[in-house]
């Protein structure tokens, strides 16, 4: 076997953990035993790996709905936070099950939340009653999404998988 791990970053992630974590953007589903043949390296070492950047928290594998594909809404919401501290505001946030991302932010928001809603009705209890209802949400900023047109998930590049063209059949684009 001759892959090589490179130089760890600061962070504790070498180019191997890169190029394993590239091959599963790819394709999720593959076998650790192919990630193993297309990197020259033990699956053991494949199976170890993904292992460790699970608990790490930096690699997670599900899968992944196109909610607009089900019938359900997409909201995006821009909030600002005023009276409470951040932290708490978020925490609250991530407490609720129709929320899947939090971001706090830089710019006009304080925080940004993607919500998938089972239908407008649920788009209104949620943003009148729930979202407003949390201590220190001072304003909200609600944007529908029509369509979602790429949602790849590819955030760690890898200079031997190739360039940022995932290619055919590589990452996930939705019409």
């Amino acid at each position: 076997m001759s892959g090589v791990a490179g130089p760890v970053q600061e962070n504790g992630i070498d180019e191997l953990d890169r190029r394993i974590i590239a091959e599963l953007q790819a394709d999720g589903r593959v076998a650790f035993t192919e990630i193993a043949r297309r990197l020259d390296v033990a699956e053991a070492t494949v199976r170890h790996r993904v292992r460790r950047l699970e608990r790490r928290g930096v690699l997670q594998v599900v899968a992944v709905i196109a909610p607009l594909q089900l019938g359900m809404r997409r909201i995006m919401v821009g909030i600002r936070v005023r009276g409470h501290a951040v932290a708490d505001v978020e925490r609250s946030l991530r407490r609720l099950d129709e929320i899947d991302y939090v971001a706090v932010t830089t710019g006009a928001y304080d925080v940004v939340v993607m919500a998938a809603c089972a239908d407008e009705d649920h788009v209104a209890r949620l943003v009148t009653e729930t979202l407003r209802g949390i201590p220190g949400v001072d304003t909200l900023d609600v944007v529908t999404m029509l369509r979602e047109t790429k949602d790849a998930y590819r955030y760690v590049s890898s200079s031997s998988a190739g360039d940022d063209d995932p290619g055919p059949g590589r990452g996930r684009r939705r019409s």
